[in-house]
């Protein structure tokens, strides 16, 4: 405490009433190095809703979590841990999305605790990652031994195939045998995993694997040791080693695949966790010393050197810094932090030192918020893909039903030899049934429609709602915020006579007042650096204007009303500008000198950079724009008619802009609204789609299920696109997975054999399951390297 009133104290006069003024108003300013100011900090303290002590699901002796799944294949996978977890008392609800690879459950805290949960998940032959510094190690490793086994699968499989194939009947079957046992080795998992679900009675993907392919190699083995039961039979000696080895090895090439995939999904969590550093300089009875952050609390002084990360959320006592908040906003440019401003967790210090008092840790911070909104939108199960997983553990025992049935058709029904038919169809059918390519169509594509939407600042907080986007035929935006920047600019000026000592009388005049208008035209009127005179006899009446004696002459500044009432005298040149600038929707202030008015400014709210390109953007696409503001009609009229909207209603209250998106509902229109501020959250709320300007505040933010963080109207125009492709790749991957299912069980159940001879061998069977599953990855791959739009508006 001591430090902070050292610099203060060692202010001059002048910049402690401006100050004074930053940090009571909330203007969003850029800044440079010359012309620091709090007010920097307004755009990113209101971009994030204020961060809860506890966690959410933490009432009522339940708790809320996400954990990362370790050892899921399939669709089938999640729906027997959630429906496992949910039978057990104490566990309030559970759920499983197989693409993010992550549990969300909610849980009786006495009776549970997360080493619990695992146990309950370990006994299912998966684990869960309860430390988040470790999911990508874990998931790192996993990967590595994936590889690993995959190489050994491989080396060994295709030396298997090709000898099976090329010298049929040449090979001897040992050799064959010995060359297929790394390969079963390579894949055990498959089978202990089938296992353990077996003694739960429950059945996946890894069920129809480990029984065809197991089917296969004990068939194979049975002929290699017993050769002459097949040949009193009148049979060749049925060997389908080539069937195991190569479906194993491709059960492998996909899963390492899917799991390659599924590190590029998470990258945007990953680049966030790597913001926050480990250790933090703790100021403590005049010492340094430096503590792991977990040992921060509320209250500390931390010291941050240039080059460091903030540790933690709180405000400045001491020193001044050049803090990069790019990561968190989006910004390019470092923020000029002073005493009495905010920091927050993950930016970085470029140049300076200072020293922070700690207001939030841990999970409390802007940082971990934004990683749990992430996290828990890839998490998120759309309607789709709720339908797609329940229709993928259906596929299952229907597998099973259609493989026994058509062992005992071709049993009975078959040509000779009806045994070797019979146990040839029913294991392809086992082995093409494997529903990866339908559980892994929605959700693959959601985990990377999500994780590209954060890598550009935008925040989903519903993943449907990023995918029903581009379906939107009307977009409806506010003024103040969204399309412009939400603060007042001057935009021009006239004086009757103008002088330096004027300028630096009306400067020391408006610095004390807290009038937003005041402190930008102070900022205008004078160098952050100049000294300002004394004022003397200083009054503000709210809403009108403010006076004041400087060298013992009376200034006045304020409304044309305000300075009639107190008999200012106008000169016929400055009323006559004043009246045009009335007429073009602009903000007046008059200064006046003892009797006369001497100078008048205009001011506006200046569009967002690449607003005009945004709205053009959508006009083409067929999307009907609507302004609705509260402002006068002045000003929304100067807006439109720079954007050229067609639609638009000025002083509209919160309760007039949800009725005007109901009453486009009920018109058809599928509706998006983006806001920024309190008037806009019923309309948000109303909205098909909400999207809330991250220079919003908490309520909008709330409200909305979009976030554009940094209020770049960019992102929204990247979030349309994105919706664009997002809809066009999940279509293209469930008309495949629900095309390669109808045509490949009846082919695999040997229904084309009396008309065309064509009957699956078990090893092309398997094949073409792999290639199912690995088409789906590929095409879900294209959200990542796909070339959206957003670069057009001069990105």
């Amino acid at each position: 405490m001591t430090l902070g009133k050292q610099v203060v104290a060692s202010s001059k006069k002048g910049w402690q009433q401006w100050d004074t003024i930053q940090k009571s108003s909330q203007p969003q300013m850029k800044h440079t190095q010359n012309c620091p100011s709090a007010a920097a900090t307004a755009p990113l303290e209101s971009s994030f809703p204020s961060l809860p002590h506890t966690p959410p699901g933490a009432t009522k002796g339940y708790t809320t979590a996400i954990y990362p799944v370790v050892g899921m294949h399939c669709a089938s996978c999640a729906h027997n841990i959630q429906s496992f977890l949910r039978a057990q008392p104490g566990i309030v609800t559970a759920e499983v999305n197989f693409a993010a690879q992550t549990l969300a459950v909610t849980y009786l805290r006495d009776r549970y605790g997360p080493e619990d949960l695992r146990r309950l998940v370990q006994q299912l032959g998966y684990d869960l990652v309860l430390h988040t510094e470790q999911v990508h190690t874990s998931r790192e490793e996993r990967l590595r031994n994936l590889r690993l086994r995959l190489w050994i699968a491989l080396g060994c499989a295709l030396p298997v195939a090709f000898l099976s194939m090329g010298f049929h009947g040449k090979v001897p079957a040992e050799a064959l045998l010995v060359l297929t046992l790394p390969v079963l080795w390579a894949g055990r998992e498959l089978f202990t995993n089938a296992w353990k679900l077996a003694r739960n009675r429950q059945a996946s993907m890894d069920t129809l694997v480990s029984l065809g392919t197991g089917a296969a190699f004990v068939l194979s083995l049975w002929a290699t040791i017993a050769p002459e039961h097949f040949a009193q039979l009148g049979v060749d000696p049925p060997l389908y080693y080539e069937a195991a080895a190569v479906v194993v090895a491709a059960v492998l090439l996909g899963r390492y695949l899917e799991e390659r995939v599924r590190l590029q999904g998470s990258r945007a969590i990953e680049r966030l966790l790597t913001l926050q550093p480990r250790t933090a300089r703790r100021v403590q009875n005049g010492s340094e010393e430096e503590v792991p952050i977990e040992y921060l609390q509320p209250g500390d002084l931390v010291r941050i050197r240039p080059g460091e990360r903030i540790p933690a959320d709180g405000v400045v006592i001491a020193g001044s810094a050049a803090v990069d908040e790019s990561a968190l906003t989006g910004e390019p440019f470092p923020v000029e932090k002073l005493p009495g401003m905010r920091l927050w967790a993950g930016t970085l210090n470029t140049t300076g030192s200072v020293v922070l008092r700690v207001a939030h840790t841990g999970s409390a911070t802007v940082l971990a918020h934004i990683i749990e909104l992430v996290r828990a939108a890839q998490s998120h199960k759309a309607p789709i893909q709720r339908l797609v997983d329940r229709l993928s553990t259906l596929l299952v025992p229907i597998a099973l039903g259609i493989a026994f049935l058509s062992a005992i058709l071709w049993s009975m029904l078959g040509p000779e030899p009806r045994l070797t038919y019979a146990l040839l169809t029913s294991i392809s059918v086992l082995l093409i049934a494997c529903p990866c390519a339908l559980g892994l169509a929605t959700p693959l594509a959601f985990l990377l429609g999500v994780g590209r939407a954060a890598e550009e600042g935008i925040l989903v907080k519903d993943p449907t709602a990023l995918e029903q986007l581009s379906q939107c035929t009307a977009l409806v935006l506010d003024k103040t915020g969204t399309l412009t920047q939400g603060k007042p600019q001057l935009v021009e000026e006239y004086w009757e006579s103008e002088s330096s000592e004027l300028r630096r009388a009306l400067a020391a005049i408006e610095v004390r007042s807290e009038h937003p208008l005041a402190l930008a035209l102070a900022k205008a009127l004078v160098a952050p650096t100049e000294a300002l005179p004394e004022v003397e006899g200083f009054t503000n009446i709210p809403a009108q204007g403010v006076s004041g004696r400087v060298n013992g002459k009376l200034y006045l500044l304020g409304t044309h009303a305000f300075l009639h009432r107190q008999g200012i005298l106008c000169p016929e040149p400055l009323q006559q500008r004043v009246k045009t600038w009335q007429q073009q929707g602009y903000t007046i202030i008059i200064a006046a000198v003892d009797t006369r008015a001497v100078a008048a400014f205009a001011f506006a709210d200046t569009l967002r950079p690449h607003a005009a390109e945004a709205i053009r953007f959508f006009q083409q696409y067929g999307v009907e724009i609507h302004l609705l503001t509260g402002d006068h009609p002045e000003a929304a009229e100067r807006v439109v008619r720079a954007l050229n909207i067609e639609h638009f209603q000025a002083h509209a209250s919160p309760h007039q802009k949800a009725e005007y998106v109901r009453s486009l509902q009920q018109r058809g229109h599928r509706v998006a609204v983006v806001g920024d501020g309190i008037n806009d959250t019923p309309a948000l709320a109303t909205a098909d789609v909400g999207i809330a300007v991250g220079s919003g505040i908490d309520a909008a933010l709330e409200s909305a299920t979009l976030v554009l963080s940094g209020g770049d109207i960019n992102r929204l125009v990247f979030a349309w696109n994105l919706s664009h492709q997002l809809r066009r790749v999940i279509a293209q991957n469930l008309g495949w997975a629900f095309g390669y299912n109808l045509i490949a069980l009846p082919v695999a159940a040997g229904v084309l054999y009396p008309f065309t001879g064509l009957l699956l061998t078990p090893m092309v069977a398997g094949m073409a399951m792999a290639l199912s599953s690995i088409s789906v990855v590929l095409s879900s791959l294209r959200l990542r390297s796909l070339r959206l739009h957003v670069d057009k508006l001069g990105r």
